[in-house]
């Protein structure tokens, strides 16, 4: 099985399905993390986009490799300026023929980043042309078994797949804590987004609030495009 996470910035899949990408890699299954952006906007300004990317990326690969994924890629796309197009979308199609992936997972249309917001239409049209023969690209048409969308509390985003994460706690926030450039950006970006203050506490709160919710220690969960019933995503 191929699990394929599309997300808009380096650290993303950590925060939102790092417990699940940890899980799936260690039953064996193949594991890739595309990231559209290098993350160039991650930065209090003390750096250039091209430096602020270079480390990113670095973090990005560590981050990966603590989860335990076959592969860490990045799309070429630029950070706060992800835009929704035909040839954009044709390039996610690309992708994902590249890749041949059972399931897919990617940010919810809802959300407070415009590049999440973007990010969820472009995947989610792509995962339907990615099927159609006459929508040409480099590689042939692929048919992923489905989308899972991962996001923030909202009042639209009401998961109803959870993944038992319990056993993977600790690798997914070993991941999150490869992203050491990120520690203070967030901090500083907490005026803005509270959920940043005290970052890792409470991503470990909000999966065991998650957990509680299905009999586990700790979740994560996930809108699935089509719904059924499912042991892992997939």
């Amino acid at each position: 099985m191929h699990v394929v996470a599309i997300v808009a910035h380096p650290d993303d899949a950590d925060i939102f399905c790092g417990g699940t990408l940890a899980k799936h890699a260690a039953r064996g299954d193949r594991v890739t993390i595309a990231h559209m952006t290098r993350g160039e906007y991650g930065g209090l300004g003390t750096d250039t986009e091209a430096e602020i990317a270079d480390v990113r990326e670095k973090e990005a690969r560590a981050s990966g490799e603590v989860l335990g994924a076959d592969a860490v890629e990045f799309l070429g796309f630029e950070d706060g300026r992800i835009t929704y197009s035909l040839d954009n979308r044709l390039r996610i199609v690309e992708a994902l023929r590249r890749y041949d992936p059972d399931v897919v997972l990617t940010h919810f249309r809802e959300d407070m980043h415009p590049d999440h917001r973007v990010t969820s239409r472009l995947v989610t049209d792509a995962y339907y042309m990615a099927s159609l023969p006459l929508a040409e690209t480099d590689h042939g048409p692929c048919d992923p078994d489905n989308v899972y969308y991962f996001g923030k509390p909202t009042s639209e985003f009401e998961p109803s797949t959870f993944v038992d994460t319990s056993e993977h706690v600790d690798r997914k926030l070993r991941a999150i804590e490869q992203h050491e450039s990120q520690v203070a950006f967030l901090t500083e970006h907490g005026g803005i987004d509270a959920e940043f203050d005290n970052l890792l506490d409470g991503i470990y709160a909000e999966g065991v609030v998650l957990g509680k919710r299905t009999g586990v220690g700790s979740a994560e969960g996930f809108a699935p495009l089509h719904e059924r019933a499912s042991k892992y995503l997939g």
